[in-house]
């Protein structure tokens, strides 16, 4: 036989957020933890960018906006990001926003890279 079989096996870690709620609150401000992780350990840095988007929800009047940067350093695989949401004491909807991962270096694989955040309403 003349010919060979190569087999590549796919090791890069995929990436997570989870989808989280919380009571609005009447005043001040409340956080609410999303959880980003890696399906396995991996042995370089995994980075990735990170950015808060209205949904129903305002930021600046209903949640703080928020941008930036995580890195999974070697033999990492949970990361957490903390939104402030703003209690209010007037009755509405519940409200969403959505934290998005995005620009994830070369070595990962997005998985679900969109988080949604439900303020509950308890006026």
């Amino acid at each position: 036989d003349a010919q060979g079989v190569g087999t590549i096996l796919d090791n890069e870690p995929r990436v997570s957020i989870n989808d989280v709620s919380l009571q609005e609150g009447r005043n001040g401000r409340q956080s609410v933890v999303f959880i980003v992780t890696l399906s396995a350990a991996y042995d370089q840095p995994v980075t990735m960018s990170y950015r808060t988007v209205d949904g129903s929800a305002t930021s600046g009047s209903d949640y703080v906006a928020k941008t930036g940067t995580l890195t999974f350093a070697p033999g990492e695989t949970t990361k957490t990001i903390t939104i402030e949401v703003k209690g209010g004491g007037k009755r509405e909807a519940n409200e969403t926003f959505y934290l998005d991962l995005f620009g994830n270096s070369s070595n990962s694989l997005f998985t679900k890279n969109r988080g949604l955040g439900t303020i509950l309403n308890d006026d």
